[in-house]
């Protein structure tokens, strides 16, 4: 039973007394020290944190999940059940007539007008669906109404926001409060999701192909973006975007390293008029031949492109006689009430009742708080009102209930709340519509009312303090998707397909990990030479040399310009500056970005880890004091341990496939081309100093490995021999290539020509071998072990070829198009 609260002890509240469940609540509540509270609040924080669906990293907005959770009773859940099942039918009948026969409009149930200047009715979504299954998935927001029951107050279709929210609730208290989990009794989530699963599994049937189910989202990486990918990791299917899909034979196709894959059903998070850019907008990020896939029957998608209309608003005035009229039922759940403006009468009510109202137009979907507007504003907007009544709505503003919420002292204040509920229409047949309730919601709560009672078309993009809504049950539930097979099972290694564009991040990952890393590695090093040289001339060009490679590697400065590296201190603000796009922190912002483009490959813990190195950037010191360069120094070696336990934590989890191949590619890439680049800096112009060379083996963690060699004399030819070609090191260079050519044996097949033996990947991978091969170091140095100008030819060459092989791994696997059309080679 949700519960209005008013500021007074606990024990005092008589309406809790009849509840046993929420007895057992309050009693736990109450005989839990302030302290334990208050460590039960962050790690319930530190939950939502890790798994990384809550953060914008670059705002810095964490959405808080409050420790005291909603609890509804049994009883007045099988009354809300009711009434969203209903809702969820007779959604779902107005959306099939509205692009169908429009019986509702022939016979003025609804106004022509009211959908007609909707702009969120589609023309090109007429007759779209063949069957009465308009609207697979609806999420309801409820609140309370004047008196004291709850009300729907708007529908979301196109964007149903929070699903993945009420899981990471869940998870995030089943994780945290044990105690009070074996407490409570409440019904479980995971029947829900396996009902959404086995929706997005069943598909259409046309055909016995083998399949995929994918979540479309958006390019963008906002909080959103990490709900959905955390949801496609639970129900196991792909996160796509519109460019990772192709439209061909009436279908739509995955493009994945192993060729175009037919895509059975889709769970769709893109607003309506993005969707399919050949038929509604054209500047969309969505992927054209959506709707005629659907139109043919060869996609399943939850919802389809039209059923925005519903969260206009714009048929809340009509929902009752829609409902008497399409299922000759009374409506169970009552709505927000709401008035047509292009009622004389109901207009006239709203402008005599304005401070109640939230208007809306209907062609811009602009929304107006009527209370919030001063005099003359208010006046205006009448008269604009008066010229086109018939395109506004205006809405009811309702009381929301009062809940005891927990701060982070542990300590219980009212605040408003909302609830959105999640149902399914489980049976496609028409005639056959079955709902499945979602047995809890998403709670919202805000000192805010009128903030929960708009319209958020964005998908919770505003921070917010969410509730885990429990709907109390004596009777135990699964609490997994996963359970015991009921037939025999096909044993199998796959790991299912990867899609280019997952490929191409996991690939750049590998690239900006490793770069950050000898980065991070050399400055460390140039730091420290700095700090121990007592600002002699010597140190300080060691230190130019070491920056120079630290400016060269991210593209700031080009090969050979070392003699235009600046001060040692505009140096390292160039490097340090969070404005400076080939900076340390441009990196570690791309780093980041690689590794939330494919947030579902990566487990808990790795995610945990990325967390970690994500907090760094806001560690950073806005200009770093060069003299005491301790807390810097401290920084760089928490980066260099978080990116080596990325490297640990992806080798020891992730199985040997091209998802591991491709960042593994990506890492090793680059430390081959990066230490090319810093053995040409400091080898290739001055002979080095005996700092610099230690220093460098310092970098490359060999330190110990050359004492046991050659003891404590430096010679730059055994350096070289080291670092360069020794392929037992693990930090030399023909260690990395002899890696790229064994890697790049097991890439896919990109033809089915048996007479070509060899890929571009693999001819280039052996020539980087045959290179270091047939190099002969005493060549290369002097009598003096001075670098000859032949070395700075090699160490270049080196560095053109693995660009080659970049380029040919980019051109091969990261623009996948259909295979039978793309051009031969000769």
């Amino acid at each position: 039973m949700s519960v209005s609260v008013t500021p007074q002890p606990i024990h005092e509240q008589q309406h809790w007394q009849d509840l046993p469940q929420w007895r057992q609540l309050l009693y736990w509540w109450q005989r839990q020290p302030a302290q334990r509270l208050q460590q039960l609040y962050s790690e319930l924080q530190h939950q939502l944190r890790e798994n990384g669906t809550t953060f914008d990293p670059w705002h810095q907005q964490q959405r808080q999940l409050d420790l005291m959770p909603w609890l509804i009773s049994e009883t007045q859940w099988q009354q809300l059940e009711a009434g969203i099942a209903q809702r969820h039918q007779l959604l779902n009948a107005i959306l099939h007539d509205l692009y169908g026969p429009q019986q509702l409009l022939q016979q003025q149930v609804i106004p022509p007008e009211v959908i007609f200047l909707n702009k969120d009715y589609l023309l090109p979504c007429a007759n779209l669906i063949d069957t009465a299954s308009w609207l697979p998935m609806l999420a309801t927001d409820i609140g309370r109404n004047s008196d004291g029951q709850f009300c729907a107050y708007s529908d979301n279709t196109q964007l149903p926001a929070g699903l993945g929210y009420v899981l990471e609730h869940r998870l995030a208290f089943n994780n945290t409060t044990t105690e009070l989990n074996s407490s409570v009794k409440k019904s479980q989530l995971a029947g829900f999701f396996r009902q959404l699963q086995q929706l997005l599994q069943q598909g259409c049937q046309s055909d016995n192909e083998h399949k995929l189910a994918g979540l479309l989202t958006h390019h963008k990486r906002d909080a959103a973006y990490f709900e959905h990918a955390f949801l496609a990791n639970y129900l196991d299917i792909a996160l796509v975007h519109g460019a990772d899909l192709m439209f061909k034979d009436s279908k739509l196709w995955l493009k994945t390293l192993s060729g175009l894959q037919p895509l059975q059903s889709l769970l769709r998070y893109l607003p309506d008029s993005s969707c399919d850019p050949l038929e509604l907008d054209p500047g969309s990020s969505g992927s054209a031949g959506l709707l005629q896939s659907i139109r043919q029957n060869q996609l399943l998608c939850v919802n389809p492109p039209g059923s925005a209309l519903l969260d206009s608003g714009a048929l809340l005035p009509f929902l009752s006689r829609c409902c008497e009229f399409l299922l000759q039922q009374p409506l169970l759940l009552p709505t927000v009430p709401a008035l047509w403006c292009g009622n004389a009468s109901q207009l006239a009510q709203a402008q005599t009742n304005s401070s109640d109202y939230c208007l809306q137009h209907l062609l811009s979907a602009q929304q107006w708080q009527l209370a919030d507007l001063p005099p003359a504003e208010l006046t205006a907007l009448w008269q604009q009102v008066e010229q086109q009544p018939a395109a506004y709505i205006a809405r009811q503003l309702l009381p929301l209930s009062q809940l005891p919420c927990c701060d982070k002292k542990g300590e219980l204040h009212p605040q408003a709340g909302v609830l959105r509920i999640f149902s399914l229409l489980t049976d496609r047949d028409v005639g056959q519509a079955d709902v499945a309730v979602m047995p809890g919601a998403l709670g919202r709560v805000s000192t805010h009312s009128n903030t929960l009672q708009r319209s958020d078309r964005a998908g919770f993009s505003a921070g917010f303090t969410a509730k885990d809504v429990w709907v109390l049950a004596n009777k135990a539930q699964a609490v997994s998707l996963l359970q015991s097979a009921k037939h025999q099972v096909t044993l199998s290694r796959q790991s299912g397909l990867l899609p280019s564009r997952v490929a191409d991040h996991l690939f750049w990952l590998g690239r900006y990990n490793e770069r950050l890393n000898l980065i991070c590695r050399a400055l460390r090093a140039a730091l420290t030479l700095l700090n121990n040289s007592d600002n002699s001339d010597t140190g300080q060009q060691d230190a130019r040399h070491l920056l120079s490679f630290c400016l060269r590697a991210n593209s700031s400065m080009d090969d050979g310009t070392e003699q235009s590296l600046p001060g040692l201190q505009p140096a390292l603000d160039k490097l340090f500056s969070a404005d400076n796009a080939t900076g340390v922190v441009a990196i570690l912002k791309n780093l980041l970005y690689n590794a939330q483009s494919v947030r579902e490959y990566f487990g808990e813990d790795t995610w945990y880890v990325l967390d970690k190195l994500q907090s760094a950037i806001y560690q950073w010191p806005a200009r770093p004091q060069w003299q005491q360069p301790a807390a810097l120094l401290r920084t760089l070696d928490e980066i260099v341990l978080l990116q080596t336990a990325i490297y640990g934590l992806n080798n020891e989890t992730m199985s040997r496939t091209q998802t591991l191949r491709f960042m593994d590619l990506g890492q090793h890439l680059e430390r081959a081309q990066q230490s090319c680049s810093l053995l040409q800096a400091v080898f290739a112009n001055t002979p080095p100093t005996d700092a610099l060379m230690e220093a460098l083996l310092r970098l490359a963690d060999t330190l110990m490995t050359y004492r046991r060699r050659y003891h404590t004399e430096l010679h730059p030819l055994a350096i070289m021999d080291l670092l360069l070609l020794d392929d037992s090191t693990p930090r030399s260079v023909s260690y990395q290539c002899a890696r790229l050519l064994r890697q790049t044996e097991k890439l896919p097949a990109l033809h089915n020509d048996a007479s070509i033996t060899l890929s571009r990947e693999q001819r280039l991978a052996m020539e980087l071998v045959a290179i270091l091969q047939q190099i002969d170091l005493q060549q290369l140095f002097d009598a003096q072990q001075h670098a000859l100008p032949g070395l700075s030819l090699l160490l270049h060459q080196l560095q053109q070829t693995l660009r080659q092989l970049s380029d040919s791994v980019t051109l091969s696997y990261f623009n996948h198009a259909d295979l039978s059309s793309q051009w031969q080679s000769f």
